[in-house]
């Protein structure tokens, strides 16, 4: 009885790992495939464009259009990641010593006065 229930622990365990690896495995493969596939579709459709605009007569509006057009969606995309960077925080400007010093004094003064009037 014994033996049976270590035997059903054993595989039990065996099962959980190999199910894990599976899981890793197949994970894996599918992320694979997704870059692959994004890859294909990139490739393609850059490098018909680039071969369809290198065939057109050169000066035609054709030409001109895809080639201004390319341009102008680069740097839309260049303008839009400089919106979301994140902007450095505006510091405040920092009082000088004697700005700093001269504000405590008479702070310290005042205090003095009023405990002075309270006594």
């Amino acid at each position: 009885m014994e033996s049976a229930a270590e035997t059903f622990e054993e595989a039990t365990a065996n099962a959980h790992q190999s199910a894990k690896r599976a899981a890793e495995v197949t994970k894996s493969a599918l992320a694979n495939a997704l870059y692959k596939a994004c890859y294909g579709i990139s490739y393609g459709a850059v490098y018909s464009s680039v071969f369809l605009v290198e065939i057109l007569p050169e000066g035609g509006n054709m030409k001109r259009g895809f080639t201004e057009g390319a341009e102008s969606a680069l740097d839309a995309r260049k303008k839009a990641a400089a919106r979301k960077a994140p902007k450095p925080a505006a510091k405040r400007p920092a009082k000088s010593k004697a700005r700093a010093s001269k504000t405590v004094k008479m702070r310290a003064a005042d205090f003095a006065a009023a405990a002075a009037a309270a006594s």
